[in-house]
Formats: structure tokens, C-alpha cells, sequence
């Protein structure tokens, strides 16, 4: 599908996706979550399907004009990816992969793909992943949007387009292993946040397969979103109050009277969304390596002693992890699932159903020193 006609055959096929059945529309239900990158700088992002979803053909991601997509020369690595797919060869057994998105020079198979795929691009990237032994590069094609897009606030776009995973074992272009990918969680370090504060809505299009036929189907197009709320922010803040108190002591045989002065230590933590309250957030503060508390709370300190206090806030992070085909942990891409009612369908796109957004979660923390009196 050439890019120009992209938009006219999706409008076009809104249409006929607007008369389908929710139980049709629930065969096919991708989610978008995007983040900022834990390390370092850059933007995360996170895509997952149902098992038993149709196939994924084509994914479009539409990058707000706010944020700024670099040119990385050839051979730079943007950052780390982790991913999973289930893989109809290997009685569909859940593949763990990993691996880096690269920038790569243009070679005559990612020429190929991107010209299967309807896209000229302005780079290409790849997705350089491995599992059971095996290596896979899915291209990610960096295209500058086009207008009726452009003027709805979208200036670059990610593309991908992925290989059949269910047609018969044999078959030119199907995928390695008949893998269908569920989920992937990939950093770029190229793609920067806005220098201003504001909530961000990035938007996607997804396609499938007509399952076991290799052949994309339009009319069951749909639309998932992520919006961001930047910048996130937390602010710990720690107060003293001298105690004094009186205790009873023996000193050579006979008891005396003698001051105790010791100090309360008063802490608070407050975690902000573009200078909002999170819709959720999740905090845990720790004393001198133990827990104390949530938000906000105190300790004493004896006279001369120090404490570190750390506050660390899982914001948006409640509904779960994208899958990473391990045990989670909080290196994980976490978010909150906002379902179809925080979805705001893009006009441009022609009425084309839009199923779900989600808020990419954030893991902050402040620390602070306090000394006692």
C-alpha cells in the first residue's frame, strides 16, 4: 500500500469498521503505552496484543510535534528492547526476546521491506532482537507524516509492518518460527520529550491480518492511544523538631533527673503530572535502608545521630506491566490502563474505533540528609 493512499483506503474503511459487532472489534484489541526512558534520555515505548488476537500486519505509531526525532548516524544503538511472541512452530510457546533498536544505513532488504511495507522513510531503524538461538530484525520506519495528519499535530511517524505468522509452514515471507508478536517495549534515545509542559496524546493505528490468509484486512482497523502528562516531578521535604524530654537516671547509686533532647523528624513526599496530582501514585519511603512509611510520616532521631531518607513513587503503574516474557520487575514498562472512555478518537482517521488509552508509568525518587540536634 503506497503512502500517499494510506489514509484515503482507512477512511474508506472506517465506514465498514463502524458496522462491526464488539465481539468482532474484540478480536483485535492493541494497547500504546509510552513513557520517558529510565535511563538516560529519550522516549519508551510499549505495544502488546492478545494471544488471541488476529495477527498484527501493520503498526503505525503518530509522534506529537512537541517532541523532536533526531538523526542518529548508522550504527548507533538507541536503546534496549525486551519483547515476546508466540510461536506457532514451537507448539505456541511464549518466546522471551532481547535485544537494542539500532540505527541502520538503508540496505537492499530494508529497502524491499520498506517498499512492501508502502513507506518512504527518512530512517530506518531495527529492532535487532534474538531467542532460541535465533535472531530477528524487524525494521521501524521513521516517515515524515503527511497532511491531513501533519496539521492535526503529528509531525513524524513510526512504522512497522510484520510478516504473517499463521499461514502454512513454507510459504515465502512468513514469519521465523510462525511468531506473532505480542508485545514489545523499546527505548530511543532519538526521540526527546517537549521542553515544555503540557499532557501529549500519541495516537497509533493498528492493522491485522485476515487470520490465515497473509492478507491485511483495513476495514478491521483500529486506534489505540498514550497520553503523557509531562513533566513528572516529585518533591521530598523534611522537617526537624527539637524534643526534650526528662528521665530518671542512677548515677553513683542515687537516682537523678537529667534532659534528653532528641529529634522528630517530620517527612513528606508530593508527586506531580505537568503540575497535577498522578491519577495514581504509589509511594514507599525508606529510613537509613528501612522501610517507614508511604507519603508522608516521622521518626525520631536520637542527639548527634543522622538518617537518609528516600521516597520512591510508582506513578501510573496500577494495571500492570508490558510482558516481557519473565518475571516482572520495576525495570518494567508500567502503566494505567485509561480503557476506551480515555480514548479520543483522531478526526482525521475517519471514524475509525478508538479502543483504548493507557498513561505510561513513571518510577521517581528523592532523597535527603537530615542530622539531629
Amino acid at each position: 500500500m503506497k503512502k500517499s493512499g494510506r489514509y484515503c483506503l482507512l477512511a474508506g474503511a472506517a465506514l465498514t469498521a463502524l458496522a462491526f459487532s464488539s465481539s468482532a472489534l474484540a478480536s483485535f484489541a492493541p494497547k500504546l503505552v509510552v513513557s520517558t526512558s529510565t535511563v538516560g534520555s529519550g522516549t519508551r515505548i510499549g505495544v502488546l496484543a492478545g494471544a488471541t488476537d488476529d495477527p498484527t500486519a501493520e503498526t503505525q505509531i503518530f509522534v506529537p510535534s512537541a517532541y523532536t526525532i533526531g538523526t542518529p548516524a548508522a550504527g548507533t544503538k538507541l536503546g534496549n528492547v525486551t519483547a515476546t511472541a508466540q510461536a506457532a512452530d514451537l507448539g505456541n510457546t511464549v518466546l522471551p526476546l532481547t535485544g537494542e533498536l539500532d540505527a541502520i544505513a538503508p540496505t537492499a532488504t530494508s529497502q524491499a521491506d520498506a517498499q512492501a511495507c508502502g513507506v518512504t522513510p527518512t530512517q530506518t531503524w531495527d529492532l535487532h532482537l534474538s531467542a532460541a538461538g535465533q535472531t530477528l530484525d524487524i525494521p521501524v520506519f521513521v516517515v515524515t507524516a503527511a497532511a491531513p495528519v501533519a496539521t492535526a499535530g503529528y509531525t513524524n511517524e513510526l512504522i512497522v509492518c510484520l510478516p504473517p505468522p499463521d499461514v502454512p509452514a513454507g510459504t515465502p515471507g512468513r514469519a521465523v518460527f510462525g511468531a506473532k508478536l505480542l508485545s514489545a517495549t523499546f527505548t530511543s534515545s532519538a526521540i526527546t520529550e517537549p521542553t515544555t509542559a503540557g499532557d501529549y496524546r500519541w495516537t497509533s493505528l493498528w492493522t491485522p491480518y485476515t487470520p490465515n490468509t497473509g492478507k491485511p484486512n483495513p476495514a478491521a482497523t483500529v486506534e489505540a492511544q498514550s497520553v503523557r502528562h509531562h513533566p513528572t516531578a516529585m518533591l521530598l521535604s523534611l522537617g526537624r523538631k527539637k524534643v526534650t524530654t526528662t528521665k530518671t537516671v542512677k548515677v553513683k547509686g542515687k537516682r537523678k533527673k537529667v534532659k534528653v533532647v532528641s529529634t522528630k523528624v517530620v517527612y513528606s513526599a508530593k508527586a506531580t503530572e505537568n503540575g497535577k496530582a498522578p491519577v495514581v501514585a504509589t509511594f514507599v519511603t525508606v529510613v537509613n535502608g528501612k522501610q517507614a512509611g508511604k507519603a508522608s510520616g516521622s521518626f525520631t532521631l536520637a542527639h548527634g545521630k543522622s538518617a537518609t531518607v528516600a521516597t520512591a513513587v510508582a506513578i501510573d503503574s496500577d494495571t500492570g506491566s508490558v510482558p516481557t516474557g519473565v518475571t516482572a520487575t520495576l525495570a518494567d514498562l508500567f502503566y494505567h490502563d485509561l480503557g476506551s472512555t480515555g480514548c479520543v478518537a483522531t478526526a482525521v482517521f475517519g471514524g475509525l474505533p478508538c479502543i483504548d488509552a493507557t498513561l505510561g508509568g513513571t518510577i521517581l525518587v528523592a532523597t535527603g540528609k537530615v542530622k539531629a540536634y
